[in-house]
C-alpha cells in the first residue's frame, strides 16, 4: 500500500484498535508486537504493546517475540491486516488447542499462518529458524503436530492490500 498498514484508518478510526477492541471479546489478554513502539500515536497507550525483538525477520521474528512473552500455554497470532474477525471460527480453532502444536486456518490451498494458534513450544524451533535466510513461519511445521482447519468460503480470511479493500473492515 506504500505505507504501514498498521496504521491504517477509516473514518477517522485506526483498524488496528479495532481489530484489538474485537481481540479483547475473545481473549483475557492481548498484545501487539510491532517494529517500532514510536511510530504510534498516544492513542496506542491502551494496548499492551512490545517491539520485535528480531528485526527484519519478518512475521517470524514478531511471532518468536510474543511466544517469549506469553503468560498462557498458547497465543493466537493475528496480522494486523486481516479486517474481520470470526470469532466463531476462533473458538472452533481454540477447542483443538490442547492436542496441537499449532491450529491454523486453510483456504484455497493456501495456510494462512498469521490467523493461527501457537503453543509456547513452538518457540525454541522459530527461534533457530531465526538464524537462518528462511523466515516463512510454515516452514518448520513438520516438527509440529499441526491441525489444519480447511475454510469454506464464508469465511474469508483476506488482508487489506490496496486502500480499495479498506471498505472490507466495514462488512
Amino acid at each position: 500500500m506504500g505505507f504501514d498498514k498498521a496504521l491504517l484508518q477509516l473514518d477517522g478510526e485506526f483498524m488496528l484498535l479495532k481489530t484489538i477492541k474485537q481481540l479483547k471479546k475473545i481473549f483475557s489478554h492481548t498484545m501487539f508486537v510491532t517494529d517500532r513502539r514510536a511510530k504510534f500515536p498516544p492513542i496506542f497507550s491502551q494496548v499492551y504493546m512490545l517491539e520485535d525483538q528480531y528485526p527484519e525477520k519478518g512475521p517470524l521474528g514478531g511471532l518468536v517475540t510474543a511466544l517469549e512473552n506469553i503468560e498462557t500455554d498458547h497465543l493466537f497470532l493475528l496480522a494486523c491486516d486481516i479486517p474481520n474477525l470470526h470469532s466463531e471460527l476462533i473458538w472452533k480453532m481454540a477447542k483443538d488447542i490442547q492436542a496441537y502444536d499449532i491450529v491454523i486456518c486453510k483456504q484455497d490451498h493456501r495456510f494462512e499462518p498469521l490467523y493461527a494458534f501457537y503453543h509456547r513450544s513452538c518457540q525454541p524451533i522459530f527461534q533457530q529458524q531465526l538464524k537462518t535466510n528462511d523466515w516463512r513461519i510454515r516452514k518448520e511445521f513438520r516438527q509440529f503436530s499441526v491441525k489444519v482447519m480447511t475454510l469454506e468460503s464464508s469465511f474469508e480470511l483476506k488482508n487489506v492490500n490496496t486502500p480499495k479493500e479498506l471498505i472490507l473492515w466495514n462488512q
